[in-house]
């Protein structure tokens, strides 16, 4: 006789079965009730139809009790030849027959009933109304910007992140130590990106969307995108670039920064190591970076060749303005060694600030010019380049975007 199977969601108590199979609780509202586990973050309601939860990097799929015994056992080992449904089975049984993990009068209480699409994300950010940043002020008039910066009850400016079915799964937050990731949000499957007008000529990509906001008080660009990304990885590289397509743009404008001009360069090499179609492998060791790409036609290789040696030289040159006699040894841990074999490109990248640039520029001007222009302000950042012409009366001819190109 068939039975109906996992049929008795709705009289679980979710948040108490969250508790017993060991998620840490994180957080507590009177419309939802935040877990963590292993880094990843779940979300428990409470609907009509009893309760649900949902992964932070996905708010818009709704899941119940069964759902969370399933993923539970699906990470413990079984018994002899124990499939994961006789697994399923058998935790599912013990928590019905565990009478306090099963809702009573008393659990129903403290949690109120809340829509099916709930995302208690949407709770967090407050309209933008006071900002001691004056980067911040009058954004209504910033048609890329509207509805894209907000603030919580601190007053910290939150800027919202989206995943891949543009539900906001977090926000970056601008706080006294940078821009950062603000409580529990789904940093890794998300990026921020501006208000997309009729007409898009160009997708610009930067560190955080406070740079990109700086960039555009700089330049005010219209008919363009600014995005940013919540982390480089294969997720957040695949959403940008299936928007890329859906935009149906030639170029991305790529303007990373950091603190320090070189924290920029390393988040190019970073990028690029997840452009598709680019075969390009990164690994960094205690002292250098080892690359690995396709050497692609002759004269590109040949002239990234030549950049190297050329650098190589200088550095040499420049060793014995020093010492009478070259350190071999010391002058390899600091040049750019260049391989080849099978027909792709070996690079040992010393961690040094020059030759992190020389790479980059000599890898962009030979083998990404027609996909991508990378732009570097003359400080560590936009921000700081904003902040050097704010209120000041602009001399002479303005200075254009393309000049900060780092391959005119």
């Amino acid at each position: 006789m068939i039975r109906n199977w996992l049929t008795e969601d709705h009289s679980i108590d979710l948040p108490k079965l969250f508790a017993h199979l060991g998620y840490t609780f994180i957080s507590k509202e009177n419309t939802h009730h935040t877990f963590e586990k292993g880094g990843a973050y779940y979300v428990a309601i409470r609907t009509e139809k009893g309760f649900m939860y949902y992964k932070v990097q996905r708010p818009q799929e709704k899941l119940s009790a069964s759902d969370l015994v399933t993923e539970h056992v699906s990470k413990t080992e079984g018994e002899n030849k124990e499939t994961i449904w006789d697994k399923v089975d058998s935790l599912y049984m013990e928590v019905l027959e565990e009478k306090t993990l099963l809702i009573d009068d008393r659990s129903k209480g403290p949690m109120v009933i809340v829509p099916k699409d709930f995302n208690h994300f949407s709770t967090y950010g407050l309209k933008l109304h006071r900002a001691a940043d004056p980067l911040y002020t009058d954004l209504e008039e910033l048609d890329a910007f509207s509805g894209r910066i907000f603030q919580n009850e601190d007053g910290e400016v939150l800027f919202p992140l989206f995943n891949l079915q543009n539900e906001v799964c977090g926000y970056f937050s601008d706080t006294d130590k940078g821009v950062l990731p603000y409580r529990e949000s789904a940093i890794k499957h998300s990026l921020w990106y501006s208000n997309i007008p009729e007409k898009i000529e160009g997708l610009f990509l930067f560190k955080d969307p406070k740079e990109a906001l700086a960039f555009h008080r700089k330049f005010r660009l219209k008919n363009v995108v600014y995005m940013a990304l919540g982390e480089i990885n294969s997720r957040t590289t695949e959403i940008l670039f299936q928007i890329k397509l859906l935009v149906k743009v030639n170029k991305l404008f790529l303007s990373f920064t950091g603190n320090r001009k070189l924290e920029g360069y390393l988040r190019d090499l970073h990028f690029i190591s997840y452009i598709n179609g680019s075969d390009f492998k990164l690994r960094l060791t205690d002292r250098d970076m080892l690359l690995n790409f396709p050497m692609g036609a002759e004269k590109a290789f040949s002239r990234f060749y030549d950049h190297t040696r050329r650098f190589n030289k200088e550095l040499a040159e420049s060793f014995l303005a020093y010492n009478k006699i070259t350190d071999q040894n010391r002058l390899n841990r600091y040049s750019i060694s260049v391989t080849m074999d099978k027909g792709r490109i070996q690079v040992r990248l010393p961690l040094e600030t020059n030759a992190i640039k020389l790479l980059v520029w000599s890898y962009y001007k030979n083998y990404l010019d027609s996909t991508i222009e990378i732009l570097k302000p003359t400080t560590g950042n936009w921000y700081s380049e904003w902040e050097l012409t704010e209120g000041r009366p602009s001399k002479g001819k303005e200075v254009q975007w393309k000049e900060y190109r780092i391959a005119n």
